[in-house]
């Protein structure tokens, strides 16, 4: 079942006003892209943002800070 039709199927289960939601939804997300299309920046390969200043080496040194972001989300002396 390629994407789309995975959509269609979900979106034939759902109610009638959840649909017209979701088509609200996108037309929403459809006019933001469109309006900044001029602004695109490529995301950063590791963290799906553009708008970081990471240093030219991070790539090579970002497993270093395994320890520090365990520490982070699982308190320190992990």
């Amino acid at each position: 079942m390629t994407l789309v039709q995975e959509a269609v199927d979900i979106m034939e289960r759902m109610p009638r006003r959840k649909q017209q939601l979701v088509l609200e939804l996108l037309h929403v997300m459809n006019n933001d892209l469109e309006s900044n299309t001029n602004d695109y920046i490529a995301p950063d390969k590791r963290t799906g943002r553009s708008d970081f200043n990471l240093p030219a080496d991070f790539d090579e040194h970002f497993d270093d800070l395994n320890d520090e972001i365990t520490a982070m989300f699982m308190g320190a002396g992990v």
